[in-house]
């Protein structure tokens, strides 16, 4: 079954794209786009450009304004093994953090009315698929977010 997502880019896969494109180009962005630019690119080179734009933008963004803004779309080919990761009590905690503000764990579990060590299970297991990411908020609370901005489930 193909899953289409539409998902937010974390801090450090933008890190890691920049720095794999600037080591497969061997040149830094602004470099690359003075060339591009010049009108020396193919197909490719467009569709390499517009990526990288997107990314150093995002990246700059988050530097002026502590805000993270790069949405890209995925489109998997899972597996039935793969696709049982998707569960309803999982699909559940997706929704419920798609529209709720929750400070830890603790206060989804609580407001799913759920065991916190299921929960937490659950979300590692979201966080494995790429669908979510944890922030450190003070010294003690893991704050679950949601990366989904959109989920299809496409039957082919």
């Amino acid at each position: 079954m193909l899953v289409k997502v539409l998902r937010r880019l974390t801090l450090e896969e933008i890190e890691n794209q920049v720095r794999r494109l600037q080591r497969s180009h061997g040149m830094k962005f602004e470099e690359f786009e003075e060339l591009f630019l010049k009108g020396n690119g193919d197909q490719q080179s467009v569709d390499t450009y517009f990526r990288w734009a997107t990314l150093v933008h995002a990246y700059r963004g988050y530097v002026e304004s502590g805000e993270l803004d790069c949405v890209v779309e995925e489109l998997h080919d899972l597996e039935p093994d793969k696709l049982r990761a998707f569960t309803p009590k999982r699909l559940e905690l997706l929704h419920t953090l798609s529209s709720l503000r929750v400070e830890s764990i603790n206060d989804l579990a609580r407001r799913v009315r759920r065991n916190v060590k299921n929960v937490y299970q659950d979300l590692k297991a979201l966080q494995k698929l790429g669908l979510i990411s944890f922030t450190r908020k003070g010294k003690r609370n893991i704050v679950p977010e949601v990366l989904v901005e959109e989920l299809t489930f496409l039957l082919q």
